[in-house]
């Protein structure tokens, strides 16, 4: 056989086999990339579900690949907060009334919800303490005996 021929066809059988190594490589990165837009799209729908607005908008983003849309929306994100807009504090409130709805309609929230607010009433209301005994009494000088 021809010596050429011969690495021809080695050079196309090295070919193949460093095709099929990459495409296991980056099958492998995709598999890594969808596992986390999965476990993105996972927690927008919790963070959604709990009131939150601004934070599951940017990571649908991302779930779908729009990376334009992502870093506007990080853009106007940075905005608000450095203009001291209180659309933050806004989409908290609405997130803590939601979670705190939560905890009062189980008996187990409920008491842990007591319970919080005994240890702040003890805090507040300091409770006094048993009365301090009287200091004793100066000793007296025995009477001198009468002559």
């Amino acid at each position: 056989m021809n010596p050429t021929v011969v690495l021809l066809i080695l050079v196309a059988l090295v070919c193949v086999l460093l095709g099929r190594e990459a495409g296991k490589y980056l099958f492998g990165v995709n598999e890594k990339l969808v596992e986390k837009k999965r476990a993105a799209q996972a927690l927008a729908i919790k963070l959604r579900a709990v009131g939150l607005t601004l934070l599951p908008k940017l990571l649908e983003d991302f779930v779908v690949g729009d990376v334009s849309d992502l870093l506007t929306k990080i853009h106007d994100l940075a905005k608000l907060v450095e203009a001291g807009n209180d659309a933050i504090e806004k989409d908290l409130e609405a997130t803590y009334e939601n979670v705190l709805d939560k905890k009062l309609a189980t008996p187990e929230g409920m008491a842990l919800i007591k319970a919080k607010i005994a240890v702040i009433e003890q805090a507040s209301d300091p409770v006094p303490g048993p009365a301090a005994p009287a200091a004793p009494a100066a000793p007296t000088a025995p009477a001198a005996p009468a002559k």
